[in-house]
């Protein structure tokens, strides 16, 4: 009995430690996840590919960019040439942060050149073709960024050559295909 009167104390303080970029976060997710969309592709019960997407609007890459700025500790001036830059970038192409998970590893492939598989973002009636990269991202900042990734997933960046203001307002669909399936995914529109 006196073991748990001791054992009692610890546990309850322990369980309200908190992560230490947890300022904001269920905001945070919310704002990502309002923005988000999934799928995944079996064979039977054998799983062909799976992913998680967010489109990264004008207002979901201010709040990445203010959780990196928390994170970080960025200055005011570094923040401010950081949001510059991102927001240079809207203004010429649209982006998407992709989690994609295939448990091959030879069919994890959407940033070589010779992929199998292609990637669409259907927006006001056009079609645009994608051009992933892989993301310079390390498991954990992804994971704080975009919590729905996981250690198996390979985080990407997906460009369309459509400036994000032309169809952020737009009723939104990604298309992922390949060989070993199809699968859209429609962006909540706000």
């Amino acid at each position: 009995m006196n073991r748990l009167l001791i054992i009692l104390p610890i546990l309850i303080f322990t369980a309200c430690t908190t992560h230490p970029h947890s300022d904001g976060r269920d905001r945070y997710i919310q704002a990502i996840e309002k923005h988000s969309a999934g799928d995944k592709q079996f064979a039977g019960v054998y799983e062909n590919f799976e992913f998680r997407a967010t489109i990264l609007t004008t207002d979901v890459s201010r709040t990445v960019h203010e959780r990196l700025s928390h994170i970080y500790d960025w200055s005011e001036e570094e923040s401010q040439q950081k949001l510059d830059e991102t927001m240079s970038e809207l203004q010429e192409k649209t982006k998407i942060w992709l989690s994609f998970f295939t448990p091959d590893s030879k069919n994890d492939n959407l940033a070589n050149k010779i992929s199998i598989w292609k990637v669409y973002l259907h927006a006001n009636g056009q079609r645009y073709e994608g051009r992933a990269s892989k993301a310079n991202k390390n498991f954990e900042e992804a994971k704080v960024l975009f919590p729905y990734h996981s250690r198996w997933a390979t985080p990407y960046y997906v460009e369309f050559d459509v400036p994000t203001s032309q169809i952020e307002t737009s009723s939104l669909k990604l298309v992922i295909t390949g060989p070993l399936g199809r699968r859209e995914v429609k962006f909540p529109t706000h």
